[in-house]
């Protein structure tokens, strides 16, 4: 079965359909989400945050021929969403240091 008839399917509710095309694309998405996020757990992490979004709206897809691409546009967000999220965060150790001073 064609990529664009599998992508058809999964449009239309098909579960099996989005794991094989799933199946078809977990390499290149892992390696993607590990070249932005710089470590496995983080990796994962989008992988499979990205799966379940992908899941959720994929009839909300509007031309099949672009899944990958589309796939992977989310995967990028998801990476650069978790990326910002950490850089938010300041470790106990650190805040306390800054407000009381190094003793």
């Amino acid at each position: 079965m064609s990529d664009i008839k599998k992508v058809q399917k999964a449009m239309k509710g098909s579960h099996k359909a989005f794991q094989e095309l799933m199946e078809e694309q977990k390499v290149k998405l892992y390696k993607i989400a590990f070249m932005y996020v710089k470590n496995e757990e983080d990796a994962l992490e989008v992988f499979q945050e990205t799966i379940y979004k992908a899941l959720i709206s994929i009839k909300n897809l509007k031309d099949e021929r672009y899944f990958s691409t589309w796939l992977t546009r989310i995967l990028i967000n998801t990476a650069l969403d978790l990326i910002k999220k950490k850089s938010r965060v300041v470790p106990m150790d650190r805040f306390v240091k800054s407000c009381y001073g190094a003793r």
